[in-house]
């Protein structure tokens, strides 16, 4: 997941957008639905949410446990995200992300 992909996802979240119950089509990403617009926030891909039938990609490794156990973090929040209701826990869980991602960019990973 890149900085601008997540920034880009929770500037729409905060703007409006809404989880989508049904994971990313082509990696099994949460996605945010805007206008009709799907978004995955792991892989970046965007579909109409009604057409969508590509096969999930494998997930790649980095090579680095830290770089791979901070990717999952991600990848866990993601799924928290989708499930919480609560609009305060659901910045919550924004923030942390973000905190991640500032981790993997002194890391030079991103």
């Amino acid at each position: 997941m890149s900085k601008e992909l997540t920034k880009r996802a929770v500037e729409m979240l905060l703007n409006g957008a809404t989880l989508v119950s049904d994971p990313c089509p082509y990696c099994k990403g949460v996605r945010i639905m805007n206008d009709g617009h799907a978004l995955c926030v792991t892989c970046g891909k965007e579909a109409r949410k009604e057409v969508e039938t590509a096969l999930p990609k494998t997930e790649q490794k980095s090579g680095n446990a830290a770089i791979d156990a901070l990717d999952q973090k991600i990848r866990d929040l993601a799924d928290t995200l989708q499930k919480e209701k609560d609009y305060e826990k659901q910045k919550q869980i924004l923030y942390a992300m973000n905190e991640i991602i500032a981790i993997k960019e002194k890391l030079g990973k991103i």
